[in-house]
């Protein structure tokens, strides 16, 4: 019912208490919601350094700005429109592709080792290995290195858009697909919420806040969740406009995929299929 409501909304709109209010711009948010539809509310400005919004919005709050941990060091401070960006300090490397945690080139290995690095990367995961170890470690990437060849051989042989294996799990087959470009159309406001509601229906209750967790901070959840106790869409679909308005509609639908393929193989693979049938992805 909430979502049929929201079909008068324009583009420019989102839904409050049967009110259609104009979204307030970005760097500032929702202070007070308009009084009557298609008029705006009382939007204030986030504080410097403190939050930010990076497109238009109909939040009661400003997104948090990241603040840089130990061994990071700030890149781009937080804007009232852009969140912050932080890399490694100099000595320091990150071990995943997120990067939360930078790790000190350690001068002594796990096993007593004494070991001399000369890191000047400081993305290098491998620097700082014991120079015992060092001819094992060159054959192993060797090794790795022909494999790698191997497949791309193989790979190339295979077209991208036909299934490469199947998986025969306790729930079925299902298609394995080569990771392929994902294209998402020029969305409309109803698109956009039609392309919600396939996520919040085919990702299970259980899997939903990890898959929120790869781009919402824990603070911005829990908040969503106190506001609709009560209502799993309404919460569900509360966390993806924050992601929207940090990342925009198509590399929103992007991301919400990508993350979604190492989560839940199956709920992945029916709402692309979804998303496919319905245009919104090639």
């Amino acid at each position: 019912m909430l979502r049929a409501r929201a079909e008068n909304c324009g583009e420019t709109e989102y839904l409050h208490e049967d009110r259609c209010c104009v979204f307030c711009p970005a760097g500032t948010f929702v202070a007070n919601h308009c009084s009557a539809s298609h008029s705006r509310g009382k939007c204030d400005s986030c504080k410097e350094g403190e939050g930010f919004t990076a497109h238009e919005n109909g939040l009661e709050e400003c997104l948090h700005c990241r603040h840089c941990k130990e061994g990071q060091m700030i890149v781009r401070p937080c804007t009232l429109t852009q969140n912050a960006e932080c890399r490694c300090k100099r000595g320091y490397f990150c071990a995943d592709e997120g990067c939360e945690i930078c790790w000190r080139h350690s001068q002594m290995h796990p096993d007593r080792e004494e070991i001399t690095p000369n890191c000047s990367d400081t993305t290098d995961p491998g620097c700082g290995l014991p120079s015992q170890g060092k001819g094992a470690l060159v054959l192993v990437i060797l090794m790795v290195f022909g494999l790698v060849l191997l497949l791309v051989f193989i790979l190339k042989k295979l077209k991208c858009d036909k299934a490469a294996s199947t998986d025969k799990d306790a729930e079925g087959g299902l298609l394995q697909e080569p990771k392929c470009q994902i294209i998402v159309k020029d969305l409309s406001q109803k698109e956009l919420r039609d392309t919600f509601d396939v996520f919040i229906k085919e990702v299970p209750p259980h899997q939903w806040k990890r898959l929120m967790k790869t781009c919402l901070q824990k603070n911005d959840i829990d908040t969503i969740i106190s506001r609709f106790p009560d209502n799993r869409e309404e919460q569900s679909y509360q966390m993806l406009l924050i992601w929207k308005n940090t990342l925009g509609k198509k590399q929103c639908i992007i991301n919400l995929l990508d993350a979604l393929r190492h989560i839940d193989a199956k709920a992945y693979y029916n709402v692309q299929e979804t998303l496919k049938s319905n245009n919104i992805i090639s």
